[in-house]
């Protein structure tokens, strides 16, 4: 025999034994008034309360008056315990036992209401409880049976008929135990499967939100769905906040999306929120889900895809140059000196002596292109250090001015004035000797002008240090922009095409970013974003 229920029912299902108990209540006291009803009833008074018609009268009121009562009771949620239901069901079967005596015995039928209250009663409580009940029945009906033959012999005795009902309620309570214990385990395997996918569904939540790949799910229309930290991290901007974001998906990502509809199999290419912020780079799957065509967005910083095929090139290049580099150093030393012994030499005419400067000068242009592929490949780790901006600009605008041949007029404005920046002092003096000598050479051709400024502050959206080098230069057109900072790329006849890819290399080895601005009208606009400095933090 199974064991019984525990006292307290379990919370998931007490609202449903609650709704159970309330139609059973609505039953009974249905029942009731049809009793009394046709207690009043001329044509009824024949078969009901015939032996017992005060005692019928009573009870049935009884039985009304506290069904009643029991709606109002019910009413609220709170979870029942199993003493209320067996008192509950415990009255019913004595009132169901006073109205078949009341109303002559078994062989009324009224008794056979029992069965329903037993069938209740095993539904409401499992276990040992649904046998208890149906025993409780039993021994009412037998009791009804032994008083009233011998409180009125004269009536006969019904007990084998009393005996066969007693069997069907027990019959009847093993039948609604059996069906309601699969019920309720079918039950508790939908709410535990219920509660792990819901628990899955958090668990994925969670996972999505920690992924450093963007991910965004909208429908065909760019109405976000759901969007991770990362995804909102990518698509900030100035003019996208993340109250924006988490409802619409930006319009140059939404282009690409409508392009993609178009020709599910092309890919599509590289965007930018703003000239400021970085390359992403989507990818697209069509997500079904509830007969609702939804779309997944991978969203990838471009700049780190970049870097990486950038970085195979340069160990490539890097290896490939090491392994030469004693090879070619050697005849071009010799090279070299022997154009300059040549150029010394009394006999030469200016053609050769000229002839004898350009070979010396492609001599040390093409060692200075060694040197810079073999310095970047054993490039020593950066060292960031807290750099208050405003005075470190100060002393390199003089040192600039010391160590170069042409002077440069520098405007420096620095907002706020104590700004501080996070990055290795000797790779930052590089990074702009670099951009300071193509601005000033640039300036120089084509406004006549030596002028550098050197404009430093917070970034308006991330707050973040940066510091923009503008010049008075021509600008660079949309087409060059494109490969700015490929190595050995130049539109230079005597440049080696590796300044500007060595800057950005040394600005992304110290976490920060080095940009075109291509929305600057006045000549050309470099920015270094920093890192967030430990001042700021």
């Amino acid at each position: 025999m199974s064991q019984p229920t525990d006292i307290q029912p379990p919370q998931a299902s007490h609202r449903q034994d609650t709704g159970l108990l309330r139609i059973l209540n609505y039953y009974r006291l249905t029942l009731s008034v049809v009793l009394l009803s046709g207690y009043f009833n001329e044509a009824s008074q024949a078969i009901l309360g015939i032996k017992q018609p005060s005692l019928f009268l009573v009870t049935c009121i009884f039985y009304g008056v506290l069904n009643f009562a029991l709606l109002f009771v019910l009413r609220r949620e709170k979870p029942l315990r199993s003493q209320q239901i067996i008192l509950n069901i415990s009255v019913d079967i004595i009132v169901l036992g006073l109205i078949t005596y009341a109303n002559g015995g078994v062989a009324s039928g009224l008794a056979n209401l029992m069965i329903i209250t037993v069938a209740a009663g095993s539904i409401l409580l499992n276990g040992r409880y649904s046998l208890m009940f149906a025993a409780l029945a039993s021994i009412t009906l037998l009791w009804v049976e032994i008083y009233q033959t011998i409180a009125q012999p004269d009536l006969g005795s019904h007990h084998l008929h009393a005996g066969l009902l007693g069997m069907i309620l027990f019959a009847t309570a093993l039948f609604i135990r059996q069906i309601s214990q699969r019920i309720r385990s079918s039950e508790t395997l939908a709410a535990r499967r219920a509660s792990d996918i819901k628990q899955l569904e958090k668990m994925n939540r969670v996972i999505i939100q920690r992924m450093r790949t963007g991910i965004v799910v909208s429908d065909l229309d760019g109405q976000v769905e759901l969007v991770n930290e990362a995804a909102l991290e990518l698509l900030q901007s100035d003019a996208e906040d993340n109250a924006t974001l988490e409802k619409q998906i930006p319009s140059a990502l939404m282009n690409r999306l409508r392009l993609w509809l178009l020709n599910r199999q092309q890919r599509s290419t590289p965007f930018r929120i703003t000239p400021e912020s970085p390359e992403l780079q989507a990818n697209f799957a069509s997500l079904e889900q509830q007969g609702h065509a939804s779309v997944l967005i991978f969203l990838e910083d471009n700049t780190k895809t970049m870097q990486q095929a950038q970085q195979l090139k340069l160990a490539s290049l890097g290896q490939l140059t090491a392994s030469i580099a004693h090879e070619i150093r050697n005849p071009l030393g010799a090279i070299s000196h022997a154009a300059q012994l040549l150029k010394e030499s009394e006999s030469l005419d200016l053609a050769d002596q000229r002839l004898s400067n350009i070979i010396q000068e492609h001599a040390i242009r093409l060692n200075d292109t060694i040197e810079n592929v073999l310095g970047l490949s054993r490039r020593q780790p950066s060292a960031p250090q807290d750099i208050p901006l405003s005075n470190w600009l100060e002393q390199f605008t003089q040192t600039f001015n010391e160590t170069e041949n042409e002077q440069a007029n520098f405007a420096v404005n620095v907002k706020p004035e104590d700004l501080t920046v996070h990055f290795d002092s000797s790779q930052l003096q590089q990074v702009l000797n670099n951009l300071c000598q193509n601005g000033l050479r640039y300036s120089l051709k084509h406004s006549s002008t030596a002028s550098i400024t050197l404009t430093a502050g917070l970034l308006d959206d991330t707050k973040q240090p940066y510091l923009d080098i503008i010049d008075q230069g021509p600008g660079i057109d949309e087409a060059t922009a494109l490969r700015l900072f490929e190595p050995f790329y130049t539109t230079e006849r005597n440049g080696t095409g590796l300044g500007l890819y060595i800057s950005r290399e040394l600005c992304q080895a110290n976490n920060a970013r080095l940009d075109h601005i291509s929305s600057y009208q006045d000549g050309c606009c470099f920015r270094i974003i920093f890192p967030y400095s430990q001042a700021l933090k």
